[in-house]
């Protein structure tokens, strides 16, 4: 990915979504801010198009719908792509989170943010409407299910704190002054521990865990 293209306005972005009418609308809102190098219909063949795009980011605009099919999303994020997910409520932000979105915005408020959300999701930063952030944080608070088989270490508080921050493992290591392979170490820890398949995935359960504040 090429973050910094994107942070100065040249950067390549593809558009997901089943109304047509809607990507015209966002390709509209990133003009003279990213290059929107595809507008693709949310179809079963849409990640073949999403490759040839060569995009830097991804806007995946998941509709109306308070039940997305997420399957494409998914596929997606684990090919390595960041992807800003637009979502009808907030309900949603967590699940969509957990399917490997960067960034999560609200449909009707995303517009004005979508440009400088972009620059931060193709820097692996987790990014999530200010609405969403409270529900999640909120969340922490209600019986959940899916608690830690084993308590996080300090150690590995410290990490998960940083991996919500978007740090890559060495990131980690520079910050906590240990080896990368240490920091590669914990991170998976986390990750057996969260159950979780991924750093997003680890993120949004620690959130919804009140393991960590976003």
């Amino acid at each position: 990915m090429r973050p910094d293209a994107i942070r100065r306005g040249a950067g390549r972005v593809a558009i997901i979504g089943s109304d047509p009418l809607a990507r015209e609308s966002l390709a509209v809102a990133l003009k003279g801010r990213a290059d929107v190098a595809a507008s693709i219909p949310a179809e079963p063949r849409m990640n073949d198009a999403l490759e040839r795009a060569d995009a830097d980011a991804v806007v995946w605009d998941l509709g109306p719908n308070h039940h997305p099919d997420l399957s494409g999303l998914r596929a997606a994020s684990k090919a390595g792509h960041a992807i800003v997910a637009l979502i009808a409520d907030d309900t949603q932000a967590g699940e969509v989170l957990a399917a490997g979105a960067t960034a999560v915005l609200l449909r009707e408020t995303a517009m004005e943010r979508l440009p400088l959300v972009l620059a931060a999701a193709a820097q692996g930063l987790v990014v999530l409407d200010d609405a969403l952030r409270t529900r999640l944080i909120g969340a922490r608070h209600a019986p959940i299910d899916g608690l830690p088989t084993e308590p996080l270490t300090r150690r590995e508080s410290e990490v998960l704190a940083l991996l919500a921050e978007g740090r890559s493992n060495r990131d980690v290591a520079l910050a906590l002054g240990i080896a990368e392979r240490t920091a590669k170490f914990h991170v998976n820890a986390i990750l057996e521990k969260l159950d979780a398949e991924g750093r997003t995935e680890a993120v949004v359960r620690a959130a919804r865990l009140g393991l960590i504040v976003l």
